[in-house]
This record gives C-alpha cells, sequence and structure tokens, in this order.
C-alpha cells in the first residue's frame, strides 16, 4: 500500500524564530549577515529535522481523512410521551331531556366503578367478567340513548340490579383487602364470585329484551311487504309469458 508523508512543522518554526531573533539583534544589517543566516537556517533545520522526523501514513489513511466529512451534531432526541391514562368513559352529551341526561350520567358513574374495581381486582377470572359486565352495560345505555322511548324497560335495571352490583364490587374488594383471611371472609368472596356470571347473564338479558321490540317491529315489517309482493305477483313462483 502507498505511503504518504506528513511533513513535520517544528523544524520551519525553528528556522522562523532563528530569522527573528537575528533580526531583533542587528544581525540581518548587511548582505554578508543574511547569507550567514541562510547558512545557519540550513543547518538548523536539518538539524532540528533529525529529531522531530516526517511521519509516515498509509495513502488510504491520508484520503480517508481528507474525504471525511465534518461531524454533524446529533439531532436532539424527541422527548418521551407521557403515557395516556386508561380509557374512561366519555361523558355524555346533553340530550335535551333531563330524564334521560340524569339516566346517562348514571350510566357514565356506573361504568366508572366497575373499571375502578376492576382495576383493584387481580384475579384474572373475576376480571374477565367484571369486562363483560361492563361492556353489558354500556351497550345498554348507548341503546337507550338511541331509544329514550325506552328508558322504561330498564327501571328494575337501574333502580335494583347495576346498584346492587356495584354494592357487591365494592364489597368484595373491602374483603379481599383483610390482611387477615378467616373462614367468613373467603365464603363471602366465593359468594360474590360465583354471582357474577348470574350477573352477566342477567345483563345480557336486559340488553336483548330492549331489542326485542326493534326485532317485532322488523318482523312486522317483512311480512306486511311480503304480503304486499304476493298480491301483486311480484313474489315469485309465477312463470312469466314470454309470447
Amino acid at each position: 500500500m502507498k505511503q504518504k508523508k506528513t511533513r513535520s512543522t517544528v523544524p520551519l518554526y525553528v528556522v522562523a524564530a532563528l530569522w527573528l531573533g537575528r533580526a531583533l539583534t542587528g544581525n540581518l544589517s548587511s548582505f554578508g549577515d543574511i547569507f550567514k543566516t541562510i547558512a545557519l537556517s540550513v543547518v538548523v533545520y536539518f538539524g532540528v529535522k533529525l529529531f522531530f522526523p516526517d511521519k509516515a501514513a498509509s495513502q488510504k489513511d491520508a484520503e480517508a481523512a481528507e474525504t471525511q466529512p465534518e461531524q454533524q451534531p446529533e439531532p436532539a432526541k424527541p422527548q418521551p410521551q407521557p403515557e395516556p391514562k386508561p380509557d374512561e368513559p366519555k361523558k355524555p352529551e346533553s340530550t335535551g331531556n333531563a330524564e334521560l341526561d340524569a339516566v346517562l350520567r348514571q350510566g357514565e358513574d356506573a361504568i366508572r366503578q366497575i373499571r375502578l374495581r376492576n382495576d383493584e381486582i387481580p384475579d384474572y377470572k373475576i376480571s374477565a367478567q367484571l369486562k363483560q359486565i361492563e361492556l353489558l352495560t354500556e351497550k345498554i345505555f348507548d341503546y337507550v340513548r338511541e331509544h329514550p322511548e325506552q328508558l322504561g324497560e330498564i327501571r328494575q335495571f337501574l333502580n335494583y340490579y347495576l346498584p346492587t352490583t356495584l354494592s357487591l364490587l365494592e364489597k368484595y374488594v373491602e374483603l379481599q383487602n383483610q390482611q387477615l383471611r378467616v373462614g367468613n371472609i373467603d365464603e363471602g368472596m366465593r359468594q360474590i364470585e360465583d354471582l357474577l356470571d348470574k350477573v352477566a347473564v342477567a345483563f345480557q338479558r336486559q340488553l336483548d329484551s330492549l331489542f326485542e321490540s326493534s326485532v317485532v317491529d322488523i318482523t312486522a315489517d317483512i311480512q306486511v311487504m311480503e304480503n304486499m309482493m304476493a298480491a301483486e305477483g311480484l313474489s315469485g313462483g309465477r312463470d312469466f309469458d314470454t309470447k
């Protein structure tokens, strides 16, 4: 590999200092002094060069040094964003119906409490049950929001089933957090755990009952349409005259 020498600058600095010193002392006032200084400079230059020789570098290293781009400052790292908080139920907007607004606020508070209790209970099975109950509760209130005429259908759900479920979940967390687990505490927790499956079924049936009237309306519309198509000969089963 070819090598390229890097000249040492020390001899040049020493010769320059020699000329400056002789000039300051008046030893460059005649041609003879100048010639003497030149001869002395040659001797000093090569003498100093013995102690500070030229450095040898490979051609590859020299080219790399010449072509190396200026190092750019690293861009500032983006600051980590705070983690989003767990989803919270959205506050219902006013519907213009005071009674419906009050029911929707009750639903919002109930969903929030179910989520809080779920966060406090480490058991995976119970957590899954509570998630199902939460989703069913949310769907029930979503349906009532779109069909306020069905408010009367969920009175028992609002006044008993939902608040009793919330109360039992609160008691479960209270029992769970007791440091001393005696027989009565375990028995109370077990009874609430057994009830949660039944609660989920009850909430599912409540939701199904809300859709019952919609299904009845759909069935009636289909029956009327089928009768009209049959009366006008549009329901099929009749050969068209192609003549």
